[in-house]
């Protein structure tokens, strides 16, 4: 993950609706101050909360849809928590609830950080539900999904990625909520941030990350889920569109992987397995996936038009990291940036029957040379950093005649579209996506140097047909039988509320064919 620190702050504050044991909830042995508190959600977020939502203050999602099921998801937060609450759930045919399709009951405890998510089975394929959830007399917003179809001539899915709270307001979320046409959302990771206030952000939009130190314990990460959750914009995002998602690096720690991270150090913040632990638990308690959590990799058919595959680029299987190209060790053929079970898995996947394959990836495939005022380097958190692996799936991809394939890349917080080579055949097309609003290099650098930067990029890599490193938004892929349409979509600003849009820049890859500026 590309991050520029700006300064440190390490305070600690936890907050807790029960007398839970607190080293329980840490990643370190340390002991750390619990404070109690009769509202179940960290002191410092009541401030946030819109009444008009309660108890629900969280709303609603749903995710990971098939043509027969989808995840509910929503979160509760009382004033007088107990152990055990009941929550009722509704799914509907009609926004009014007129006749109820399924209902049922379930309750949540602390042990799920009050969350309730519900796997609702026995669905009609291709229809649009409603759904809710009640306790005693309060009944939260309404949420809308729709399942997969079985058979699809066209579909419309959004993609986005690193969305970092303190760096301003999550307008591309509220444009997506907007856009009636999105059938899906993809988030590719980077959905929180682990940072503590004022360390990559810019605290004076008013913006402030809860809790205010580095997320460590299980309670850090639920609370910073809880803070990003409040939010208007991804609040209706969520309520108006199913969410399929994986993570990236800051869910847990910056430039993770297996069994470590650059942003963590075992001698002051505990064993990487604790934190990993804490991180994992927390993604899942607060994200609609169904996923099992020893493997977040999957895939979604979409009639036989599409076959969605969600990758797993950090946790699963990476290998650490080398950041220096010529390093003796770095064409290693045992270093993986799958590692060999989702590796063999995937190979699988993209044999199946569909027309187009579309790979939801964490990090550039590439390869991309990163211009530098000394010269240039591969981007070697990314596929360029484990090239034996990629090389192996390019020529897998390149023996088995696989067509027609996209990869749909978040974590870099800039826009490129560029044509995947092996030798002088172009593999596949993929769109990196922009930030929603995660600092780009104009906030940390002057308008010369980003058009340096940007110059550098396309003539180092000129299989690069797009290169913006300055706008926040999203890529939407219309995907029909004969081509697959992307629009780079571009908010106006992301320094107040503000849903405007600039114009898009759009491509279009024909079926067969490498990609063409619209």
């Amino acid at each position: 993950m590309r991050t520029f620190l700006i300064g440190t702050i390490s305070l600690f504050i936890i907050a807790s609706c029960s007398s839970v044991d607190n080293k329980k909830l840490s990643g370190t042995d340390a002991d750390e101050p619990l404070m109690q508190d009769s509202l179940c959600i960290d002191p410092m977020l009541k401030s946030k909360l819109d009444e008009t939502l309660a108890p629900f203050y969280h709303g609603v999602a749903s995710g990971d849809p098939t043509q027969n099921a989808a995840i509910i998801w929503t979160r509760i937060t009382l004033t007088t928590p107990s152990k055990t609450i009941p929550i009722r759930w509704e799914i509907s045919l009609n926004p009014n609830f007129k006749t109820i399709e399924q209902t049922g009951e379930q309750s949540t405890t602390i042990n799920d950080d009050y969350t309730l998510k519900i796997d609702v089975e026995n669905l009609k394929p291709g229809t649009e539900y409603f759904y809710r959830f009640q306790h005693k007399e309060a009944t939260s917003i309404t949420g809308k999904l729709q399942t997969l179809p079985l058979v699809s001539d066209k579909m419309k899915i959004a993609f986005a990625s690193c969305s970092n709270y303190e760096w301003g307001h999550f307008n591309a979320y509220g444009a997506m909520a907007n856009d009636e046409d999105i059938d899906l959302i993809v988030h590719l990771g980077d959905y929180i941030y682990e940072y503590g206030t004022g360390t990559y952000g810019d605290t004076s939009l008013g913006r402030t990350n809860v809790p205010l130190q580095e997320l460590i314990s299980l309670q850090d990460y639920r609370t910073r889920y809880a803070l990003y959750r409040l939010d208007k914009n991804l609040i209706r995002a969520h309520q108006n569109k199913p969410f399929i998602t994986t993570w990236d690096d800051h869910e847990i720690a910056n430039n993770s992987y297996m069994d470590g991270a650059e942003n963590h150090q075992d001698s002051t913040e505990g064993e990487w397995s604790s934190r990993k632990n804490a991180g994992i638990q927390a993604y899942y308690e607060w994200m609609p996936v169904r996923a099992p959590k020893e493997k977040l990799y999957r895939s979604f058919s979409i009639g036989n038009l599409i076959n969605l595959v969600i990758l797993d680029t950090r946790i699963s299987g990476r290998t650490a990291q080398i950041y220096d190209h010529e390093n003796v060790e770095y064409q290693d053929q045992s270093r993986s940036i799958l590692g060999q079970p989702q590796y063999n898995w995937l190979t699988s996947v993209l044999k199946e029957n569909h027309k187009w394959k579309i790979i939801g990836n964490q990090v550039p495939l590439g390869p991309m040379l990163v211009p530098t005022e000394e010269g240039h380097h591969p981007y070697m958190d990314g596929w360029d950093g484990y090239p034996s692996e990629r090389n192996k799936l390019l020529n897998f991809i390149a023996d088995n005649k696989i067509d027609n394939l996209i990869f749909m890349t978040g974590d870099y917080h800039s826009s490129f579209a560029l044509e995947t080579p092996l030798g002088t055949k172009t593999i596949a097309s993929e769109f990196i996506v922009p930030s929603i609003n995660s600092s780009n290099y104009d906030e940390h650098t002057d308008s010369a140097t980003v058009l340096r930067a940007q110059d550098g990029y396309l003539q180092l890599n000129p299989h690069i047909r797009h290169c913006n490193l300055t706008d926040h938004g999203y890529v939407n892929l219309t995907i029909k039988k004969e081509h697959v349409y992307a629009e780079f979509i571009y908010l106006e600003s992301v320094d107040s509320f503000n849903l405007s849009l600039k114009p898009s820049v759009d491509f279009i890859v024909p079926s067969g064919k490498i990609m063409d500026k619209k």
